[in-house]
């Protein structure tokens, strides 16, 4: 069997003139893993050779990961920790790896793990946004062609939303609502509307939201950006007294969401606990941003929020351990996070 198998490989190596670099790519679309070589990579589109069958072009937003051939140990360990949401440890293990790579795709997701790492924490409020922005704005600015791209857009949006940057989040996420695919114009929009509701802006933030509602096209991507659009119209009700229709909302949408949708959870239990406390349900809110404290932690953003609102939340209700233990949690993990600066 193994003497087969080298037959086989020598005959691809010989038939290519040359020993082919194998890249395996990850699609949120297939449970099947493309192995080929990657021809050439735009910020929309990877043209693909296959090593035997499959694609010849895979749509930038349905790659969900790329082990090039030849990357080094620390990559791979970093993609791994990225996956698990384990920033830090994927900062610390890409420390020694520089970007002086002969290929150019390897350098740029060298560089694009580091800057996406840093962003996450920046955003949670774990890291110095200023230094995130910079290490995003590099690969912007010199990785346009990467299928990275269009995230990183997103992110150097979220970047500039957590340093009061309004005005520069907007163009950012005006470059991810170019992309040529519904759920990314979708997502912008929904982007637009965090923007708006971090300004508690409540009318902008609901005229985002409705744009986002009213791009009409199938997908689960589409639709959980859909979903995070409600989410965001229920806090706009919220922002203008109408608590009971947000409470409504809210309830629906949980009750209609499956448990491995984390993020989509994290947001809409905070969304409930914002809307409860409104509501002078201080212990229903409590349970409410408890769930994502305990369940949903590792979406850093989210968790920082509830803690923030828990620390409040203990205070009022006369549980100074419980407020101290949140105020802690918030200077350990979250110190640089807005949501470490007090909660209205």
């Amino acid at each position: 069997m193994k003497r087969g198998m080298l037959i086989v490989a020598a005959i691809w190596t010989i038939s290519t003139g040359t020993a082919w670099p194998i890249d395996q790519i990850y699609t949120s679309t297939s449970e099947k893993v493309y192995r080929g070589k990657i021809v050439s990579m735009t910020a929309t589109v990877i043209n693909f050779e296959p090593q035997r069958t499959g694609p010849t072009e895979i749509p930038a937003n349905e790659i969900t990961r790329i082990i090039f051939e030849n990357s080094p140990d620390s990559l791979l360990a970093a993609q791994k920790a990225i996956l698990d949401n384990e920033y830090e440890k994927a900062i610390e293990v890409l420390k020694k790896e520089t970007t002086e790579s002969n290929r150019r795709e390897l350098a740029e997701e060298i560089a694009f793990c580091r800057a996406y790492s840093t962003a996450q924490l920046a955003i949670s409020g774990a890291a110095d946004p200023t230094e995130a922005g910079r290490q995003m704005y590099a690969f912007i600015t010199n990785s346009t062609n990467s299928f990275h791209y269009l995230k990183a857009c997103e992110l150097m949006g979220d970047i500039c939303v957590t340093l009061g940057k309004f005005a520069d989040a907007q163009k950012y996420y005006a470059k991810l609502g170019q992309a040529p695919w519904p759920d990314y114009k979708i997502r912008a929009q929904v982007a637009l509307g965090r923007s708006y509701l971090a300004q508690n802006n409540a009318a902008a933030a609901d005229n985002a939201y409705d744009e986002a509602l009213n791009i009409d096209t199938p997908g689960e991507l589409a639709e959980a950006q859909r979903t995070a659009a409600r989410i965001g119209k229920a806090r706009c009700m919220v922002l203008t007294g109408k608590i009971d229709m947000a409470l409504r909302s809210l309830n629906e949408i949980l009750d209609r969401t499956e448990e491995k949708q984390t993020e989509i959870n994290a947001m809409a239990y905070n969304a409930l606990g914002t809307a409860l406390r409104k509501a002078g349900k201080p212990k229903e809110a409590i349970l409410a941003f408890l769930h994502v404290h305990l369940v949903y932690y590792t979406q850093s953003d989210l968790d920082a929020e509830a803690v923030a609102n828990l620390e409040k939340l203990f205070t009022e209700t006369h549980k100074p351990n419980h407020a101290r233990d949140m105020r802690d949690t918030l200077d350990d993990k979250y110190k640089n996070s807005r949501w470490a600066k007090g909660v209205k």
